[in-house]
């Protein structure tokens, strides 16, 4: 009896140290959230919108300030990334440094999202890695998770089953709300600083102009001298209905393209490329949708 009682109490000392893992929990006692992570919030939103109580969500990047493109990940954020179940990332360049990090830490109990790889014929010829601005996109990211947490937690399938519908029927009201703002303003031109919303705008049926200046931003690389010309002159013409910037990106020239639209009375609509804080990610694009509705109705009325 008295071997019996010390293995008891060497159990309950190996429990309370997380030396034994789930196989060892209490009878009845609910499994541990699923650790989750995304690379940007944009992601993050949609895995906690899915996965709700039964998953721990850390987007990596969630401050609107920092580049996706140039970020570079510490230590810290290697061990979160090597402990994690599920792991998303939006892929296409984007977000290269996650691709790096998940290599050299592999796991075998660990899955990776990658959205852009999910539906690979809505990616844009000129594959713009702003992937996210699809709600298409966002719906097989939420498929995809919704899948792996049913296999984890087969328990909770009705909820994730809910969370999922309530999910597609918040994207319901932004297809409808992006139908509603391309019948008011059919087949528009208008142009941007970066190509971050030319998957909202070949949503909407609008041709966007002067790519070559938009991907040079992006890239951080220098636009040649006729594609600036011609990005001033589309603005100074009123060639364009609207100028796109990226909140998240500023220098000298897109200062001055931004300078360029207010003078000429060309609406300018700020775009982020993260979900902003307490915003779920149907919400985040019914802002964006209005933001350019209401810059659009400011024009009309001037």
């Amino acid at each position: 009896m008295r071997s019996m009682r010390w293995w008891r109490r060497g159990i309950l000392v190996l429990l309370s140290s997380g030396l034994l893992g789930p196989a060892f929990a209490a009878p009845g006692a609910a499994p541990a959230p699923l650790p989750v992570v995304a690379a940007e919030s944009t992601y993050g939103v949609i895995a906690q919108a899915i996965g709700g109580p039964l998953v721990t969500v850390d987007s990596i990047i969630r401050n609107p300030n920092v580049d996706p493109h140039s970020f570079e990940a510490t230590p810290a954020v290697a061990r979160k990334v090597a402990q994690a179940r599920i792991v998303l990332l939006n892929g296409v360049g984007y977000d290269d440094w996650m691709q790096k990090m998940l290599a050299a830490n592999p796991a075998a109990r660990r899955d990776v999202i990658v959205a852009a790889a999910l539906l690979p014929s809505r990616l844009q010829a000129d594959r713009n890695p702003h992937v996210f601005y699809d709600p298409q996109v966002a719906l097989a990211v939420a498929e995809r998770l919704a899948a792996l947490l049913r296999a984890d937690r087969p328990d909770a399938v009705a909820q994730i089953d809910a969370n999922l519908a309530r999910f597609k029927a918040d994207l319901a009201q932004v297809t409808a709300a992006q139908a509603a703002l391309a019948k008011a303003h059919p087949q528009l031109a208008v142009t941007a600083t970066e190509p971050v919303v030319g998957y909202l705008l070949r949503q909407l049926g609008w041709r966007s102009l002067g790519h070559s200046l938009q991907f040079a931003v992006m890239n951080d690389s220098e636009p040649s001298p006729a594609a600036v010309a011609q990005f001033e002159d589309n603005l100074r013409q009123h060639k364009v209905a609207l100028l796109f910037y990226n909140r998240q990106v500023t220098d000298p020239l897109t200062d001055r393209l931004r300078a360029i639209a207010t003078k000429a009375g060309v609406p300018v609509v700020g775009v982020d490329e993260f979900v902003p804080p307490d915003t779920s990610y149907p919400q985040w694009q019914l802002q964006t949708l209005d933001a350019i509705r209401q810059a659009l109705a400011g024009a009309r009325a001037r």
